[in-house]
């Protein structure tokens, strides 16, 4: 009788979701976010984003503030902002808030649609090796105040993060790469967003006709554009076969599919939000050649309003590596464009005069480097017009077992040429436990 009671009194009670069923993790984890959601949300009509992580992107936050207000208050505890200003164009601009004036920010869209924070768009076409973040770019574009009127230059382009952002927020920009895999991508982002759908109608059986041409070399279409896309999806799935047998279930074909349906849906996304918000996209020029000759370029002379870039690292990261496929499927010499990298060609490590001297001690490869870089801060300058803004985003490495300071080297050369220094902010470079560069620093100036 005992028992009897005791499992009746069991089937009357309830668990903590108020249902005499058991929850599935599905319930539990979703009833546990609402939660958290609401005790970590920010109260208040203009608040921070989720991926405000560091003290770094509260630097980051005030200094776009800075371009994009008349006055303005932040509250870090409170993760709220208050701010006198356009309210729509804080909205279309701002790279660290969620929410202005309680309407979404432009930039929440692109986080929300895509489902990353630097990777809307077309920003993670290719895994080109070096990146850097389209966040940190918007950021300082704003603190620049720059707009549809205004040249943005970048001589290190690499895949084009500096142009491909510009681009979407309406802006002229100039990208300027050495190398032809860096430029075939910076300019495959410049032109999908000028594409027009039908363009991207292909079917599976296309793709994979597509995929066997490529492989006997004939492959061809009328649209260049179209023609580099499908280069590029094949070196990419060529490359992740070679690096992983995790895609043998799904073969070379079901992953050049995948990857192709990908830039396709990346592609719908960006136009939804383009229709949605009425965007207006600029066209980027992207141009195959060295920094180092700047100055033969003769109507580049105080052209640009500013300079938005990241110099390579050469010394530290294997940049070729990762497009051998490429260089050979092209039949380029991955030597010969090795030799024409920032601190890479032949003989071109002199004796250091006197004004040099501090660089003596350094192994000569990171000397090179710097004579190189010095040289192309120097051919910056002179492309800049007076009061033009110079924001160059760099990172220490170790050489050798020795640390190697680049960047208070890199703020002593732009001191040194003639730049007035303005602010440094270390950015950590979160879950890089093996990478080279751990965190960087954007190094900000002025052209008097």
């Amino acid at each position: 009788m005992k028992q009897q009671t005791i499992l009746q009194d069991t089937k009357k009670q309830i668990t903590l979701f108020n249902t005499h069923n058991y929850a599935s993790y599905e319930n539990i984890i979703q009833q546990y976010s609402k939660e958290f959601r609401n005790l970590i949300k920010p109260k208040g009509d203009t608040c921070f984003g989720f991926w405000m992580q560091t003290l770094a992107d509260l630097e980051l936050l005030d200094l776009e503030l800075q371009g994009l207000t008349k006055s303005y208050y932040i509250d870090p505890i409170n993760k709220i902002v208050d701010f006198e200003g356009d309210e729509d164009y804080v909205r279309y601009r701002v790279a660290h808030l969620e929410l202005v004036r309680n309407k979404p920010s432009l930039y929440c869209e692109f986080v929300d649609n895509f489902g990353d924070t630097n990777a809307y768009a077309f920003h993670n076409l290719y895994p080109y090796k070096g990146k850097f973040y389209p966040r940190i770019v918007r950021t300082l574009i704003n603190a620049f105040k720059l707009d549809s009127n205004s040249l943005i230059l970048d001589p290190f382009n690499g895949s084009g993060t500096t142009t491909h952002e510009a681009s979407l927020m309406g802006i002229p920009s100039i990208g300027i790469d050495i190398t032809p895999i860096g430029v075939m991508i910076a300019e495959l982002k410049n032109e999908l967003l000028f594409l027009n759908e039908k363009d991207l109608d292909f079917s599976i059986s296309d793709l994979t006709e597509i995929l066997n041409a490529i492989e006997n070399k004939k492959w061809e279409h009328k649209n260049s554009t179209i023609y580099k896309l499908m280069l590029i999806i094949y070196f990419d799935t060529v490359d992740a076969f070679q690096r992983t047998s995790r895609y043998e279930k799904k073969g070379k074909i079901g992953l050049f599919v995948e990857k192709f349906q990908y830039i396709r849906e990346c592609y719908k996304k960006i136009k939804k939000v383009q229709e949605n918000n009425k965007l207006y996209f600029t066209k980027a020029q992207i141009i195959e050649g060295d920094v180092l000759d700047l100055k033969n370029l003769i109507n580049y002379e105080k052209k640009f309003d500013a300079c938005i870039t990241s110099p390579p690292y050469y010394f530290s990261i294997d940049y070729v590596g990762k497009d051998k496929i490429a260089y050979e499927y092209l039949n380029l010499d991955i030597k010969e464009i090795e030799k024409k990298y920032l601190g890479m060609k032949e003989n071109n490590l002199k004796t250091l005069d006197s004004s040099l001297s501090y660089l003596s001690g350094f192994p000569s490869k990171v000397i090179r480097y710097y004579l190189d870089l010095k040289k192309a801060i120097e051919n910056i300058y002179w492309a800049l017009k007076s009061g033009g803004k110079l924001a160059i985003i760099v990172g220490d490495s170790t050489v050798d077992g020795k640390k190697i300071p680049t960047t208070i080297m890199t703020k002593r050369f732009c001191e040194e040429v003639g730049f007035k220094f303005e602010k440094l902010i270390f950015n950590p470079l979160l879950g890089v436990r093996n990478r080279a560069i751990r965190g960087e620093s954007i190094i900000i100036c002025t052209k008097p």
